[in-house]
């Protein structure tokens, strides 16, 4: 059990814009709050307030900020309507204090909609901390934390599987964290990435990043969450009326869980050295939420960098990923800020059901090398990236593509594999105001190839100098109507 003193701890506060809050709704004791791993015994008893609080909180009218709907609206309004109908659905045409905090709240979630890229941890760990704070409300328990579910645990028994209080339909007390509308292998308590390429639920490379935001062509460790392991869990638990689809992911309750983890990753990296950005302007961006007793508070995203200044911590942490691997991840560390040389481009790929391959060629004044992309001689260091951006899809296609370089005539197999996209962040979605064509996502996926090319070299593949083939490969059977998009492919040195 981690300890802080109290002079210490509300000094800490006394520094942050959100103190006044934090003093009164943050315990300030001398033993820090643990969220435990859902499968753990105190794990299993805080689901169980969880479950008698969200059942509470179901049995609230929408237009009370402490209810789900309104928790859940934070996040997104849900896909079959809009913010201002809801607003009007629930407190009708008269203004009231409840009415303008609701237009301030709703639909604010980070990053999936055309925000900065950078909100998307601080954003989601003020509104889990806020949506904690609530449920030891509502349960009458301040001892409650939330538990955190480990899908990427070691344990082959854990991994990748929805805890059992979340498939239990008929239960007295876990039931009301069942949703029928998740994937089979969600809810039947099977690996839900059995049927994937590669390990899905790897996480090393993302936990070995050398700084918190992207440069050039190499995804920061924010972005490499959320578009990986983040997406990845998000598509492969819900379809397109749960959580695979932003307007209705947080009417989940597994959703506060999944993100429970995601805050714990976030604050491994920082407990294995990964550096915070200082104060750029983006984070002194604010935001609005209801604290306890549903009052308008707003706060900064740079005072929820350090989880201890807030009150709580972790049962566990996720350990820095092995030596060898930081080591040859950390050839990022001096490439990183370096400007990107591009080296080749792809037509844009509209995939569907079968594999889709699409050439990588390269762009006019790209000098040769034995294999396109490589650097050669006293530019070895310089790392491969293959980059894909401006991805879109008229509907989630539920499902994850799988990403493999090839030589042209080469066939995608497991010393291809590049990794995997999801689409999860790539629809439009109204935030209000109604300009769906500036809703989407940053969808900026970046892979380190250079292995692979190195691969490509070894075998001395014609013809690969001079042109590759990029696969994406769905893994299972998409929508028909989804028709995503990747629009930019490019392969780059840095």
């Amino acid at each position: 059990m981690i300890t802080v003193s109290r002079r210490a701890f509300i000094q800490a506060l006394a520094a942050a814009p959100l103190a006044l809050w934090t003093t009164r709704y943050v315990h300030a004791q001398e033993t820090l709050l643990v969220r435990h791993d859902a499968s753990s015994a105190a794990g299993l008893e805080m689901l169980r307030i969880y479950a008698d609080a969200v059942t509470a909180m179901h049995q609230r009218s929408d237009g009370d900020p402490l209810s789900w709907v309104w928790q859940h609206y934070t996040h997104f309004v849900n896909g079959s309507t809009t913010k201002a109908a809801e607003i009007s659905r629930i407190f009708g045409s008269t203004p009231s204090p409840h009415s303008a905090l609701a237009g301030e709240m709703w639909n604010t979630c980070q990053s999936h909609a055309g925000q900065n890229a950078n909100h998307f941890l601080p954003w989601h760990r003020m509104y889990v901390l806020f949506f904690e704070n609530i449920i030891r409300e509502v349960s009458g328990r301040p001892d409650f934390t939330l538990p955190y579910w480990n899908y990427t645990s070691d344990d082959p028994a854990l991994r990748g599987v929805v805890p059992v209080a979340f498939r239990l339909p008929n239960d007295p007390v876990y039931g009301i964290l069942y949703r029928p509308d998740r994937t089979r292998l969600a809810n039947r308590g099977q690996p839900i990435h059995q049927n994937q390429a590669g390990d899905a639920m790897d996480i090393s490379s993302a936990m070995a990043k050398a700084s918190y935001s992207s440069a050039g062509g190499v995804q920061g460790f924010c972005r490499a969450i959320d578009s990986g392991i983040h997406g990845k869990i998000h598509v492969l638990v819900g379809n397109r009326y749960n959580m695979g689809k932003v307007p209705y992911a947080a009417r989940d309750p597994l959703f506060w869980v999944h993100h429970a983890n995601i805050d714990r990753m976030w604050a491994s990296w920082n407990r294995n050295g990964g550096v915070n950005p200082a104060t750029p302007t983006w984070a002194r961006r604010q935001f609005v939420f209801a604290d306890t007793q549903g009052q308008r508070v707003s706060t900064e995203l740079r005072a929820y960098y350090d989880i201890e200044s807030l009150g709580y911590t972790y049962d566990d942490f996720i350990p820095a990923p092995p030596s060898a691997l930081a080591a040859s991840l950390g050839r990022q560390v001096t490439t990183s800020t370096g400007t990107p040389e591009l080296v080749a481009r792809a037509r844009p790929a509209d995939l569907g059901s079968r594999a889709t391959r699409t050439a990588l060629r390269p762009v006019a004044g790209t000098s040769q090398t034995e294999v396109l992309g490589l650097a050669t001689g006293g530019g070895r260091s310089r790392r491969a990236y293959l980059i894909l951006k401006d991805l879109h899809a008229w509907d989630q296609p539920e499902v994850l593509y799988h990403v493999y370089l090839t030589p042209r005539d080469g066939a995608p197999g497991p010393d291809s594999f590049v990794g995997s996209i999801n689409f999860f962040d790539a629809e439009f979605h109204d935030h209000g105001g109604g300009r769906l064509d500036e809703a989407l996502g940053e969808n900026f996926f970046s892979f380190d190839v250079t292995d692979v090319l190195l691969r490509i070299a070894g075998r001395r593949h014609r013809g690969a100098r001079n042109a590759l083939s990029v696969a994406f490969v769905p893994g299972g059977r998409p929508r028909a109507d989804a028709r995503p998009l990747v629009a930019s492919i490019e392969l780059v040195r840095q």
